[in-house]
């Protein structure tokens, strides 16, 4: 099955997700200096790099929603300021909530961070079991929505949410009803776990299910652990091994197998086990071979990781991921993408056009632009872009060639692909330090307010006399004549 037909299957899936929920909290600044209080670092936080997303659980059910199912999530958050910011999260991620309250906090966890180095992470939480009351009151909810549901997810951070009694009800009552629960363990509550249809830990989790020492994950060592703890819990592994990928046994004693993994770069692993249960469940409920689940959830957790942060997975990321080399950027990578760039130290260039009919004229200012700074970024526009702003007849290249072609350039090192006729949205989420344009357009050019107040500059080509797309048309034009 091709993927973008594997991914359509996605749409509309009910999934219902319980767990431990936060919010994932990153401030981030300056770092340059110590205290004269104390020897620690001052972190001076830019209110404009602040960011707030949904953790835990949460996490897995906006990933769920960014792949286009309907996760329907069951969490716990208090009645205060936190409280209100991840309702308002859900509704922004397209979460359908069904919220519980037992007085408790709502868990947030800030991670501070100088030139995007973590320095630092807070842990605001109150960890212990809800009561029986509650129970019942989360299973009553739960059996409402069990008939319309595809799939359901257990995601156990061991905060109190899932306890003992409700956790092995849930699996009871999934599995009556012949749905898939898949589920994202803690080492301590290996005892809640029996039957499920999924358990997903990664290699550290895996040995304190069954609890073993500490050791390396040798293919020995794996097939070891992986069929121990199929064994018993009575239910397939799908066992992560960050840079090693993902192996899975089958809760049926099939020879396990084993999916390298799809990452290029890692910049953050945070909530990327979320990923794989997000995109895993969502291929077993559109009806997927196990192995083509795992592949797929091996591919997200492959993107994910490239970002800054929590983060979720699109479709659009997961169809177009492997373009050439991962280079071709949708415009949910950009600030994760830029993010990781600052944290190297790198300086990004940006430039936009058509370059429809690349020549020389279009080289020489590429080149220009990528000798302003370490990464070039080439925003292009659309096939529907150009037909906007130009003409019905252009392009005369599409858009998936012209973007070919650019990534074959050794200036150039990515590229984005906007429908907008203006450059300016695209901008706003890549934030360069160079934004590059011709000098027919000089330094007060439309970009020009964007890129300054995101603390950009203008850098000003000088176009050569004579090439242009339009002078290459008309010596065409007369040669065809």
């Amino acid at each position: 099955m091709e993927l973008r037909e594997a991914l359509a299957r996605f749409d509309g899936l009910n999934i219902l997700v319980l767990g431990d929920c936060f919010v994932d909290e990153y401030l981030t600044g300056d770092c340059s200096r110590l205290s004269p209080e104390a020897p620690v670092p001052i972190l001076r936080v830019d209110p404009k790099q602040t960011k707030r997303v949904l953790g835990g659980a949460a996490n897995t059910a906006a990933n769920i929603a960014s792949l286009g199912g309907k996760p329907i999530l069951f969490a716990l958050c208090g009645q205060d300021a936190a409280g209100k910011n991840f309702v308002e999260l859900c509704v922004k991620g397209g979460l359908l909530l069904e919220a519980f309250s037992d007085g408790r906090p709502t868990n947030v966890k800030t991670r501070l961070l100088g030139q995007q180095q973590q320095l630092l992470r807070m842990d605001q939480e109150e960890t212990r079991n809800i009561s029986a009351g509650l129970e019942q009151n989360v299973l009553a909810i739960f059996r409402k929505h069990l008939s319309q549901a595809h799939a359901v997810v257990l995601s156990d951070y061991a905060k109190g949410f899932l306890t003992d009694t409700l956790t092995k009800a849930l699996i009871r009552e999934a599995g009556a009803a012949g749905k898939i629960l898949i589920l994202d363990p803690r080492p301590q509550h290996a005892a809640h776990y029996e039957n499920c249809d999924t358990i997903t830990p990664n290699w550290k989790e895996c040995l304190g299910l069954i609890g073993y020492p500490d050791q390396d994950a040798t293919p020995e060592n794996l097939k070891k652990a992986g069929s121990e703890l199929r064994a018993r819990l009575r239910c397939h592994v799908l066992l992560t091994l960050g840079s090693k990928g993902i192996a899975f046994f089958h809760k049926d004693g099939g020879e396990p197998f084993h999916i390298p993994t799809a990452a290029r770069e890692v910049f953050d692993v945070s909530g990327a086990g979320d990923t794989v249960v997000a995109s895993y469940a969502l291929s077993r409920a559109a009806g997927l071979e196990l192995r083509h689940s795992v592949d797929l959830a091996n591919r997200a957790a492959g993107i994910v990781v490239g970002k800054s942060g929590t983060a979720t997975v699109t479709r659009e990321e997961m169809l177009h991921g492997d373009a050439d080399g991962g280079r071709l950027l949708s415009r949910s990578q950009l600030s994760s993408w830029r993010d990781a760039l600052r944290a190297g130290g790198q300086r990004l260039v940006t430039i936009n056009g058509s370059f429809d009919l690349l020549h020389a004229g279009h080289l020489h200012i590429l080149e220009q632009a990528r000798a302003q700074g370490d990464v070039l970024l080439v925003g292009l526009n659309s096939d529907a872009s150009i037909r906007n702003y130009k003409s019905k007849n252009r392009p005369l290249i599409p858009e998936a060639e012209r973007a070919k072609i650019l990534l074959g350039l050794r200036c150039v090192d990515a590229v984005h692909l906007f429908d907008e006729e203006v450059p300016m949205p695209f901008l706003e989420e890549a934030k360069p330090d160079v934004h590059v344009n011709g000098s027919e357009y000089g330094a007060d050019c439309i970009e020009a307010p964007t890129v300054k107040k995101n603390g950009g500059r203008i850098h000003i080509v000088e176009k050569i006399a004579g090439l242009s797309t339009s002078g290459l048309l008309e010596k065409i034009q007369k040669l065809s004549g």
